[in-house]
Order: structure tokens, then sequence, then C-alpha cells
């Protein structure tokens, strides 16, 4: 009794284990063949005979990357797997189921953003000195502080750190910061920002972005550490139980 017992949690960790390690060939040959968005996989009879394995399993593999955001299944004649960008938004949506279930508070989340966003627009600031890209960010930065509507706000800031954080040509920092401000921006979307508030933002992203174009790493550091706090301390005086929440998984999928 106690070996068939036991035998049914071996069979399946065996059985996870080889859709994972299916899920890994597949991610291999995409970036072999030069697979790109929107791109079809092979049928499934295909993959079925190229990785030796059953249609569960295989099945099992696909799905494994289709939660994570790396390919889409399409229903239908026609349809299948069909590959997708890598995009910070999928990365930060499967994170946020394991923050939740870790109980990561949104405090926390900034925490992190304090240590990571400073770091990223140092790297920008080391390695964008002058560059057309730099002279694209202050543009951005310039482009006026007040929306329309929160919506229309939270937009703007987003593209202006998104672009930042890109500027660092470094692919761990831009996931894992981009992916964590996205998390606490679609907490706050309902928190308003008046208008004296964004002028300030608007300030502290020219200065960010001059010293950037600049070159200066350890100004743009500066600038955005303090940016970053200032930002948490607005939201923590007009929410404050906002901040001691559990993520909260959002699946767009």
């Amino acid at each position: 009794m106690s070996t068939t017992a036991g035998a049914t949690p071996r069979r399946t960790a065996r059985k996870d284990k080889l859709a994972n390690n299916v899920a890994q060939s597949v991610l291999k040959d995409i970036k072999r063949r030069g697979l790109t968005q929107g791109d079809q996989l092979p049928k499934e009879v295909d993959m079925l005979a190229e990785y030796g394995v059953g249609r569960g399993t295989l099945r099992e593999a696909l799905r494994v990357l289709e939660t994570c955001g790396l390919i889409a299944l399409k229903p239908g004649p026609g349809g299948g797997p069909v590959v997708q960008s890598v995009h910070p938004e999928d990365f930060g949506r499967v994170a946020s189921l394991f923050f939740q279930f870790a109980e990561v508070t949104y405090r926390e989340v900034n925490e992190a953003r304090l240590v990571l966003e400073p770091m990223a627009a140092r790297l920008a600031a080391e390695r964008q000195k002058g560059s057309a890209a730099a002279e694209e960010l202050v543009a951005l930065a310039s482009a006026g502080p007040d929306a329309d509507d929160n919506e229309t706000y939270l937009h703007i800031t987003g593209d202006f750190h998104a672009s930042l954080i890109a500027l660092g040509e470094n692919t761990l920092v831009t996931l894992v910061c981009q992916s964590l401000a996205e998390i606490f921006r679609d907490r706050v979307q309902t928190v308003l920002f008046p208008t004296n508030r964004q002028r300030e933002v608007h300030t502290a992203h020219i200065e960010i972005a001059a010293a950037i174009l600049a070159g200066d790493g350890a100004q743009a550091e500066s600038l955005m550490t303090g940016h970053m706090k200032d930002y948490v301390a607005f939201v923590a005086k007009q929410h404050p139980a906002l901040l001691d929440e559990v993520v909260v998984w959002h699946n767009r999928g």
C-alpha cells in the first residue's frame, strides 16, 4: 500500500522534470532558429517526434512557456504555439504570483526599487553620455508636467522610467526594474497625483535626464534616489495603509 502511495508523487515529479526539460529545449530551439514574435513553432506531431515525448508532456511544457508569457497557444485551424516577445509585464505577472504567495508587501517592492532604479540611472549615465538616446530621454522628460487625467500621468511617468532603465543596457536590470514598477503602478492607478506633485516629478525627471546626458553617474544615481524616496513618501502620506498591503497577482494572460 505504501509503495503504491509513494509511487504517484515520484511519477509526477519525473513527469514535471521532463516537461521542464522539454520547455528548456523549446526555448533553445526558438533562439537557435532565430524565431521572433509572431513566428509559429512546428506542428504538434513534428514536436512530438523531435523531442521524443508523449503528447501530455509536450503540452505541459508548452503550458509552462505560455504561463511565463514566452509563447501564446492559439486555438483552431492554423493555430498552435506562437512566439511572443520578452516583456517586463509578463515577467512581473509571473513574479507577482510568487510575491502574493510569499506575502511580499508593496513597501518591500519599493525598497527593492530604491536600490535598483538609482543603479539603473548610474548605468545609463555611464553608457549613454552624449548619445542620441540620452537626448531623447531629455526631450521625453521636458515634454510637460501636466496630464489631463491620472491614468495619462501614470503612463507618462512610466514611459520615462522605462526609457531610462533601458538605457542602462542590462537586460536583467531592465526586466526586474520595469516589472517591479509595473506591479506598483498597477496598484496606485487609483491614487490621485495633484498638479503640484506632477510638477515636482517633472522637475526631477528633467534633472535626472540631464545628468545622464552629461554622463554623471553619481549625480544621476543620487537624483534618482531622492526622486524615488519622495515618490514613496507621497504615497505613504496619502494612503498610509497601501504600502503594507500584500502584492496581488494579476493574470492578464
